[in-house]
């Protein structure tokens, strides 16, 4: 790709084919583990919150609640996810990674945190200010009003 403009660049476009290409990837990666780019990192924030709520996984994961809900209840379905009833409060529903899901999430952490490392490698001081940049773009466009 040439570098022409920055006007002249579609950044929403740009952005698309990143994500698109970085799904693709994900997807081929971690299709071992069973998982993909849309509940890979389901798995991940389970593993690194054992025993969440569901009300607080909802808010952590920032993603319309029947859409977790689908996700979670196919994570339970292949074994890699449990719910358990809080011992404290038993209107409460806890996640929790079954043996199997805790294995397959270390390898899901290696293969995403390689990722991370390598894409964040490549990029100069400049670029990863950038980066930042696109970060706080991401932040504004989600707590934008319709």
């Amino acid at each position: 790709m040439t570098q022409g403009n920055l006007s002249e660049i579609d950044l929403v476009q740009q952005i698309a084919q990143l994500n698109l290409a970085i799904t693709n990837h994900i997807n081929n990666v971690l299709a071992p583990f069973e998982v993909n780019s849309s509940n890979y990192f389901y798995v991940m924030k389970i593993g690194a919150n054992p025993g969440i709520s569901q009300h607080d996984f909802n808010q952590l994961v920032h993603l319309n609640p029947s859409s977790i809900t689908r996700a979670v209840n196919q994570l339970i379905k292949k074994g890699l996810v449990r719910k358990s009833t809080s011992p404290v409060d038993k209107r409460v529903t806890q996640l929790f990674l079954t043996e199997e899901g805790s294995t397959i999430n270390r390898g899901i952490e290696r293969h995403i945190n390689h990722l991370n490392a390598s894409l964040l490698t490549e990029l100069e001081p400049d670029q990863k200010r950038a980066y930042q940049t696109v970060i706080q773009l991401r932040q504004l466009i989600e707590h934008k009003p319709e």
